[in-house]
């Protein structure tokens, strides 16, 4: 068991008594596969001084919370122990706090490098642990909470089409697209051996089909009122209107189409322009 009253600055701790916690961002990630993990790992052992790594207190040891490449690369290079102060930082921190320090530290990989299917797990676990919920988180990361609610939203896509989407088969913006049409399990794994066994350009074909066969069927009572012109005339169809008609009528405590029908009778009570 560590005496963890030693943890002061200058205090050497055995790299041994460290790990990547599980609230890292990147926690199961591989480690030395790439160039610049390597390069990382080289500059050290060349006597290269990086920043410390951030830590907290877990089980019998400490579990990485950000830093989480310099912490391998230090132990890739060959280090004993770790310094507190210099290598490393300790620090007491709750379950949501430490998911939230990672992320904030790894937003620009959360963006660019990670597939959408992680992020939105990661995203969510740190929602589902913050009781202030989605835009108390949206404000602390300096995220717009709309952008979140999108990062969230390929989770509501079927397992089989998660995992399409996480091996790269499909796009952000297309997963993003065919989750706000809500076309319903067995379809989406369809698709989704589609794309795995014949390709993008046949997926896309099959969605389109699928897209207007939905729009043929008719509107849903009360979602599509007022889109329906749009929708009939675009393909994937373009859900932005109707996400923000559904906030705006959130605001309002009204259901969707109770609140399309009260813009629409406010406006018909204007007094018409004429036309010259």
């Amino acid at each position: 068991m560590i005496n963890r009253e030693l943890t002061n600055i200058g205090e050497q701790i055995p790299v041994g008594s460290f790990h990547v916690s599980e609230s890292n961002v990147r926690a199961g990630r591989p480690f030395g596969e790439s160039l610049e993990d390597r390069a990382l790992t080289d500059q050290l052992k060349r006597g290269k001084i990086i920043g410390p790594f951030k830590a907290r207190p877990e089980k019998d040891g400490y579990g990485v919370v950000v830093g989480r490449r310099r912490f391998l690369a230090k132990k890739e290079a060959g280090a004993k122990f770790f310094v507190v102060g210099t290598d490393c930082l300790i620090e007491e921190m709750t379950d949501e706090e430490a998911r939230e320090a990672s992320l904030i530290e790894n937003l620009s990989i959360l963006r660019k490098d990670m597939d959408p299917i992680t992020r939105a797990e990661r995203l969510n676990e740190i929602v589902s642990f913050s009781p202030a919920g989605l835009r108390a988180t949206a404000r602390r990361l300096g995220i717009p909470a709309s952008t979140l609610s999108e990062w969230l939203k390929v989770l509501e896509l079927s397992p089989k089409m998660q995992e399409a989407v996480a091996r790269g088969l499909l796009c952000y913006t297309d997963a993003l697209n065919l989750a706000k049409m809500e076309i319903g399990q067995l379809e989406q794994d369809e698709l989704a051996e589609i794309l795995e066994k014949e390709g993008i350009e046949a997926f896309k074909k099959e969605l389109e089909r699928l897209g207007k066969k939905r729009l043929k069927r008719g509107a849903p009572k009360g979602k599509y009122i007022i889109l329906r012109t749009t929708l009939d005339k675009m393909y994937p169809p373009d859900m932005e209107l109707y996400e923000k008609l559904k906030r705006l009528a959130e605001t309002k405590k009204m259901k969707l189409d109770e609140y399309c029908k009260y813009v629409l009778t406010e406006h018909s009570k204007r007094p018409m322009t004429p036309v010259s």
